[in-house]
């Protein structure tokens, strides 16, 4: 989508809104159907789509279950799996067969056939509250928490858990290096894998210079950077950018200016193209912004269907589809004790 025409389409639709009565009919309007869109209304916590890019999984946080969505023609619920309890976050294997599960609302791990859509296992951990989980290697997860300090390995195949000194916080695996980073509430954390036992790198990130809630973190392999989506618990610091770091020495690689904390970003495969999804609107809608990677630089503006949510941005590995989860205004309208923050998955083509 090109900044410029595209930008005078929203002139026309600004004008085409003011508050004086006209009898002529708008040339140009955006409607419900304008975008391609799945109407799931879930709470979901985290998506991921598989390397083939076939399917995208979805985690339903109030529903208990997963979602497999087939993205391959016109979007549609391929299955649905209960999975257990508030299932918060979830990572697939390297050939896309094995999805594990980190449940939050009763301490367990599952791990899922991708193919079947069949539990395979429940593994109870030592985790309260965990938050995120990755491979670390296709026999071993790691996971951490919102309130235990560090965190867990879990091997799938013995069940064993070893306590890891590792901080917890939002986590990212560089699997080519075996290097984990961890975006904790002040810094980036790098931590390498010995087979056994992870131990911190000598390199951290500098502090971010407050107290931050993490969103979101992005591993990149092509340029070797991390992107992370941080806010301000103590609101007494304005953020407004996503920050990103060097993985050799976690030295500062750069910030994307967005005026309002990101929620979500995702990175096209080259390392090229950066997409983020901002906390605020600004006066005619909700945008996903693109950047350059090299320059820092805007290049792009997508119209989103509703509001974000965190993680709640993936693009595949051909850079073809940006996939966003959307709260569309309006959805909310029950007292239903499920229906607050319901999403809908939105794509978006960004093929040039």
């Amino acid at each position: 989508m090109n900044k410029k025409p595209f930008f005078l389409g929203l002139i026309l639709l600004s004008l085409s809104c003011s508050l004086y009565i006209d009898e002529d009919s708008p040339n140009i309007y955006f409607e419900y159907s304008d975008f391609e869109i799945l109407e799931l209304g879930r709470s979901v916590t985290d998506m991921i789509i598989s390397s083939d890019q076939k399917d995208l999984f979805l985690s339903d946080y109030n529903n208990n279950s997963i979602l497999k969505i087939k993205t391959n023609t016109t979007l549609s619920i391929n299955n649905i799996l209960i999975v257990g309890s508030h299932p918060i976050a979830m990572d697939l294997n390297s050939n896309n067969s094995i999805l594990a599960v980190a449940l939050e609302g009763e301490s367990k791990i599952a791990i899922i056939n991708s193919e079947t859509m069949t539990l395979n296992a429940h593994i109870p951990i030592t985790l309260m509250n965990v938050n995120d989980i990755v491979f670390v290697n296709d026999s071993v997860v790691i996971a951490s928490s919102k309130t235990d300090p560090s965190c867990i390995t879990i091997n799938l195949n013995t069940h064993t858990i070893t306590s890891q000194s590792v901080l917890n916080g939002e986590l990212a695996m560089d699997y080519e290096n075996k290097i984990l980073y961890v975006a904790t509430s002040s810094s980036v954390k790098k931590y390498n894998w010995d087979g056994t036992n992870f131990y911190q790198d000598s390199n951290v990130s500098d502090p971010y210079g407050f107290i931050g809630d993490v969103h979101h973190i992005v591993y990149n392999q092509a340029k070797n950077i991390i992107l992370t989506c941080i806010s301000d618990q103590e609101q007494n610091f304005d953020v407004r950018h996503v920050y990103s770091y060097f993985g050799t020495d976690m030295t500062f690689a750069g910030k994307y200016l967005i005026n309002s904390p990101g929620l979500a970003v995702a990175i096209s495969q080259d390392g090229e193209r950066v997409f983020t999804a901002p906390t605020e609107a600004d006066e005619i809608g909700v945008f996903i912004i693109e950047f350059e990677q090299s320059t820092k630089l805007e290049t792009n503006y997508f119209l989103s269907a509703g509001n974000f949510t965190e993680r709640g941005l993936a693009i595949d590995t051909n850079g073809e589809y940006l996939y966003s989860l959307v709260n569309i205004p309006g959805d909310d309208d029950s007292f239903e004790p499920y229906n607050d923050y319901s999403f809908d998955l939105q794509r978006i083509s960004i093929s040039n």
